[in-house]
């Protein structure tokens, strides 16, 4: 299993998905830009801009997206 050091800081390009799976919860934090975040079982989208962040709790799915440029922060929750 990865253990992060955190923050662990993430940039994607726009159009670039990355498919998190992670047994610890962590926090989502946008630095800059705006992504997109599905989950297995929700049934909204989250669309987050620069400042937003939003919780995976332990043992989630998630399929992130970016909307042009994005950098992403990842913290321990």
């Amino acid at each position: 299993m990865l253990q992060l050091q955190t923050p662990l800081v993430l940039q994607l390009s726009d159009g670039q998905l990355l498919r998190w799976t992670q047994a610890m919860a962590v926090t989502l934090r946008v630095i800059a830009g705006r992504v997109w975040v599905t989950r297995p079982g929700d049934l909204d989208d989250h669309f987050l801009d620069a400042g937003d962040q939003l919780r995976l709790d332990a043992r989630s799915r998630a399929l992130i997206g970016a909307e042009g440029e994005a950098k992403l922060a990842v913290d321990a929750a």
